[in-house]
């Protein structure tokens, strides 16, 4: 009973902390929109004042606060939620955290298992690290038609602006909008140098620092970039078709390693709800929940070593 009105009551005080700060940022957005109306005069609706705002306003603006600049963490966490393209703020998702712990150890309580279910507030960390994972990988893919649309377009003779528009328009997601961007801050002013430094700084892409050195040197040296791109995209490609075969053929070992963490814990919960008084010797004394806690890191660890095993880098 004291674990179920603890959890309610720390429920209630998220919640009502949760409200008080949207309702904050949401009166903040509606002056700050009303200030750009003044600005563009009587003639502008809210509806264009908002789409201005949505397509001048940096991705990453919310880095700047004072508390990313004070916790390194913090700002890490927030590139992270970036790279996922996720439009959780931070705050939720510190805030789902929080709800999911106590959750957890509410549960916990109540069926018996202890604190143990209060880790799976980690779960919202590892959903946001497997989204950003997953869109990582798809801005990888995507580069080598990105490279080649840009090499096409200088060929065709667009100037850097103009191609690299070029590239955010007709690409997709994640591809397509970061080019975008990174033509639109030249075009408001950043030199093509920063504006390609924030490019690598925003995404963690494996071959983009080589494009970025390239792109830099022909704007110090000069030479024909165009050739440039077009090999470092055939190179990536061939990766990109080894790094496949690799992975087809270390797909059995990835799946043994899924099995074995998966199917302990799974007996485990099987048995406890279909006999709970099977394990209640071993949940009772000490040693019992030692030897459970054992096995699930020695499960976990073996797991790990499974992975490392099959993982070629590439």
């Amino acid at each position: 009973m004291l674990w179920i009105l603890t959890f309610a009551t720390s429920f209630l005080m998220l919640a009502s902390l949760y409200l008080a700060l949207a309702e904050r940022g949401a009166a903040r957005s509606r002056l700050t929109v009303d200030r750009v109306g003044r600005v563009l005069g009587a003639g502008a609706s809210p509806e264009v004042v908002e789409s201005i705002l949505r397509e001048t306003q940096s991705d990453l603006g919310s880095l700047l606060s004072g508390a990313a600049k004070r916790y390194p963490a913090l700002r890490k966490l927030e590139l992270m939620l970036y790279r996922a393209g996720q439009p959780m703020t931070l705050a939720r998702l510190l805030g789902l955290s929080v709800g999911v712990t106590l959750a957890g150890a509410a549960l916990g309580s109540l069926l018996g298992f202890g604190p143990l279910p209060a880790l799976l507030g980690a779960g919202p960390f590892l959903w946001v690290r497997r989204a950003k994972n997953r869109r990582m990988k798809a801005f990888d893919d995507g580069f080598p038609a990105a490279l080649g649309l840009f090499s096409r377009a200088l060929r065709a003779g667009h100037s850097m602006n103009s191609a690299l528009q070029t590239v955010g328009t007709e690409l997709p997601d994640p591809v397509g909008p970061e080019f975008a961007l990174v033509a639109r801050e030249i075009s408001l002013g950043l030199s093509p140098a920063v504006a390609l430094a924030n490019l690598q700084a925003r995404m963690d892409a494996h071959d983009l620092p080589v494009f970025v050195t390239a792109v830099l040197v022909q704007l110090e040296t000069g030479g024909n970039l165009a050739e440039t791109l077009d090999n470092l995209a055939e190179v990536i490609r061939s990766r990109m078709l080894f790094h496949g075969k690799v992975k087809a053929l270390t797909a059995q070992s990835m799946m043994s390693a899924n099995i074995l963490v998966v199917v302990p814990f799974a007996i485990f919960l099987m048995m406890r709800f279909i006999n709970p008084k099977f394990l209640e010797p071993m949940l009772a004394s000490e040693v019992g929940r030692m030897m459970i806690g054992l096995a699930g890191v020695l499960t976990v660890l073996g797991w790990w070593v499974c992975r490392r095993v099959a993982r070629v880098d590439t």
